[in-house]
């Protein structure tokens, strides 16, 4: 998937968090849990993601559909996670790739999404990430 909503602070009640919507949660993590398995680094806050497209990389537009879909459907719950006790950021994260050879990427954001993000209280962001021109290949 590549856009998410990732909601996380340092003093954040995950399970209280979650319980507080009806929105179903895709990875939950918590303070001092290590990052990954086998990892040294511990998590310095706790928080919670929701998948808000399920678009690749090279499907910008479509993320960005799917994400004014899921706000519009969700925007009572978003606003009430922004909101949450513990809560410090808020984000609508998009993933975006930067094909070889390219030396910069535009990414678009119509005004829609951009009020209802900022009517449900959380940011935009979008993660660039540098991809093979070849799909199935490795990079």
């Amino acid at each position: 998937m590549s856009c998410i909503l990732r909601v996380y602070g340092e003093q954040l009640d995950v399970g209280a968090l979650t319980s507080a919507v009806s929105l179903e949660a895709d990875r939950i993590w918590k303070k001092g849990e290590k990052r990954r398995a086998g990892a040294g680094k511990l998590q310095s806050s706790s928080g919670v993601t929701f998948v808000a497209s399920e678009a690749d990389f090279d499907c910008f537009k479509v993320q960005v559909r799917d994400a004014i879909e899921f706000l519009e459907r969700n925007l009572a719950d978003v606003s009430v996670l922004s909101a949450f006790p513990g809560v410090e950021r808020a984000v609508l994260d998009f993933g975006a790739e930067m094909s070889e050879g390219k030396v910069a990427v535009s990414s678009y954001l119509p005004p829609q999404l951009v009020r209802l993000a900022a009517s449900a209280g959380i940011g935009i962001e979008v993660s660039v990430y540098a991809c093979s021109g070849d799909p199935g290949g490795e990079g």
